[in-house]
């Protein structure tokens, strides 16, 4: 029976995405959790596996395009005899993403084998592997076939890929700390083999000609997606200092008391937005295809530099937990970001990312909005100041530097001033932190 294959739906602001690959050609088979094609939305590119066994009738969206969510990119069959079905449910990759057991790029996959052991002998026979990781064994130069694979029948996936050369770069630095033997000639990675062929001879006069790489996965999608966002989202910024003296004394006193889990800067932040869109749920919105979609939980992206890359973690309803609840939840977050295990489900959703640079020093920052959000709040250091008192004689407080940036479509000069002004207040008097949502007394007054 031939059945459709549907762009999915990966989240709720997804209204289409981009397919980067297909994994096979028309003619060919495949069994339930092969992957078919990977898509890129806003957040992250995902693999798509199959649910049953089929073979790929035909392709109808070519690498590279766009299709909307529910439109037809193919075709494929189930060997059973009968017509076309027309429900959308009963194509491969029209599910719900929960049910689709989506494998973000990112992801780290359940059960993977230790860096250490990622160098093992190479299995027998044909290596079965995704897209994406091919894709990353070709540009990093590496043999499928001895990296031991993780995936379904030891299907080789991107993750794999990634440990691999991780436990290949600890054994070059392991090498290189020995003598080598001169007639030894230790291959070069790719990147470094461009370069060798581009530069110039050292020497008065000679030009740096650079070394040339292929960016990672993440940069090229993280590049891809930035250059869109500020091309077509209409920023504008605005910029005030908190005096946060009373903050960090806070803060101070309770880690202190020996808490449960130590409080950072950013976890009073993070929790100062949340508590903001509780009290002006006008600003919990995002521009989504023409519409506007309001959000009743107090979602908060956090900005997490890793390795890999940044990604932006969703946590949810920050605005409505307790600071010790925020704390571990948004510790949990980061902790999987920085592993590469975060899926496509939790950097979905939330009208505000929180980038926190202040352990920079750097007294301002303004950030690009993230991709499908409608602000973000850049974080400076924290500096001390000479201001005057109420009666004029100069006072030290400690200030920090907060920039926002805000989508125009959905927010304008006041609109945006009121929500940092909530912002600040919470910052600036923090027990109402500690007292869950204060509710929305004085936020439409600037208090």
């Amino acid at each position: 029976m031939k059945r459709k294959l549907l762009m999915p739906k990966l989240g709720l602001t997804m209204t289409e995405g981009v397919v980067a690959e297909w994994s096979i050609q028309p003619g060919a088979a495949f069994k339930t959790d092969d992957t078919l094609f990977v898509v890129e939305t806003d957040k992250v590119a995902n693999e798509m596996p199959a649910e049953a066994d089929g073979v790929l009738s035909e392709i109808v969206a070519a690498v590279g395009q766009t299709v909307a969510v529910g439109e037809i990119i193919g075709y494929w069959d189930d060997g059973a005899a009968g017509e076309e079905s027309a429900a959308p449910a009963d194509a491969a990759a029209v599910t719900a993403p929960q049910a689709l057991a989506v494998q973000a790029s990112g992801q780290q996959a359940a059960g993977s084998q230790a860096p250490a052991a990622a160098v093992a002998a190479a299995p027998a026979g044909r290596v079965r592997s995704s897209p994406m990781a091919r894709r990353i064994a070709a540009m990093e130069n590496v043999d499928l076939a001895v990296v031991p694979g993780s995936g379904p029948r030891s299907a080789v996936r991107a993750q794999d890929v990634r440990d691999y050369l991780e436990a290949r770069a600890g054994a070059a630095a392991a090498m290189a700390a020995a003598p080598a033997p001169a007639a030894s000639a230790p291959a070069l990675p790719a990147a470094a083999r461009i370069g060798a062929a581009v530069a110039c001879p050292a020497g008065e006069g000679a030009i740096d000609a650079g070394i040339r790489s292929k960016p990672s996965l993440v940069q090229a999608a993280t590049a891809r997606r930035l250059i869109a966002v500020k091309q077509q989202v209409p920023h504008f910024y605005l910029a005030v200092e908190a005096e946060v003296s009373k903050l960090l004394a806070l803060r101070a006193e309770i880690n202190a008391q020996d808490p449960v889990v130590r409080l950072t800067i950013n976890h009073f932040v993070v929790a100062a937005v949340g508590r903001a869109l509780v009290d002006l749920p006008e600003a919990n919105a995002v521009w989504a295809d023409g519409d506007i979609l309001r959000f009743h939980s107090a979602d908060v992206g956090v900005a997490v530099n890793s390795e890999r890359g940044l990604f932006v973690p969703v946590l949810r309803d920050a605005g409505r937990l307790g600071l010790n609840a925020l704390a571990l939840a948004g510790n949990r977050l980061v902790e999987r970001a920085r592993a590469g295990a975060l899926t496509a489900p939790e950097m979905q959703g939330g009208a505000i990312t929180v980038s926190n640079a202040g352990m920079f020093n750097v007294k301002f920052m303004t950030p690009i909005i993230n991709p499908g959000q409608a602000m973000i709040l850049g974080v400076g250091s924290i500096s001390k100041q000479f201001r005057p008192d109420a009666e004029g004689r100069p006072a030290l407080t400690q200030e920090m530097g907060l920039v926002l940036a805000g989508d125009h479509r959905l927010l304008d000069g006041v609109s945006g001033l009121r929500f940092l002004s909530r912002v600040t207040h919470y910052l600036e008097q923090p027990l109402q932190l500690l007292l869950g949502h204060a509710g929305a007394k004085g936020a439409h007054d600037g208090n």
